[in-house]
């Protein structure tokens, strides 16, 4: 494997191995043999993948997703990239089932204009939806899948992409990050066990 997706010495080296082997199939579309088709660019996954680490606040997933897009992104200033992220991060953080009607569609016209003026800054109008519905997958939110569901289905079909491929390459996208930061954002407490204090 040509990158380690778990960096301690504790997690079983073979379940590393089939880690960094899906790291390899969900973003190259390739186990290092077969080659299958990919509906997203590199970049929207990359771009997802770093907006739920910010979202799971995973230091380690930051660092490598942050790096993995300034290698694959056209121009990518680093601050206003940061800035961009925190911010749909943060307005993804609000639950809508816990604020009234009113706010609700408040909310959704400032995230529409939100991520239209984003869209104008990256070129790319459908990233902030995928981001949206990644972490609408991810916390098992309905109203944040079916909003950002909605708009990624209906972008992607304007582009004669088949969109449940597409969405379900979303989806590997969201598992592979839950284990990935799940494990790596306890890796240095569990390595502590054998090293204390």
């Amino acid at each position: 494997m040509s990158s380690k997706v778990f960096k301690d010495n504790v997690f079983p080296r073979h379940i590393s191995d089939i880690m960094s082997l899906m790291h390899m199939a969900v973003f190259d579309g390739t186990d290092g043999e077969e080659v299958w088709p990919t509906y997203l660019t590199l970049e929207q996954k990359e771009c997802v993948a770093l907006g739920l680490a910010l979202y799971y606040q995973c230091e380690h997933c930051i660092e490598h997703h942050t790096r993995a897009l300034r290698r694959v992104g056209k121009k990518l200033d680093p601050d206003t990239l940061s800035k961009n992220m925190n911010a749909i991060i943060l307005f993804l953080r609000t639950d809508v089932s816990r604020i009234t009607q009113t706010e609700k569609q408040r909310w959704m016209q400032a995230w529409h204009a939100f991520s239209v003026k984003i869209a104008l800054q990256r070129g790319d109008r459908l990233t902030p939806y995928l981001i949206g519905l990644a972490i609408g997958m991810a916390r098992d939110d309905q109203f944040l899948i079916e909003f950002c569901g909605t708009e990624v289905r209906n972008f992607l079909t304007e582009q004669g992409v088949d969109c449940r491929a597409a969405i379900g390459e979303l989806e590997s996208v969201v598992i592979f990050m839950k284990a990935a930061a799940s494990k790596n954002r306890v890796a240095h407490k569990v390595e502590v066990l054998f090293n204390p204090a």
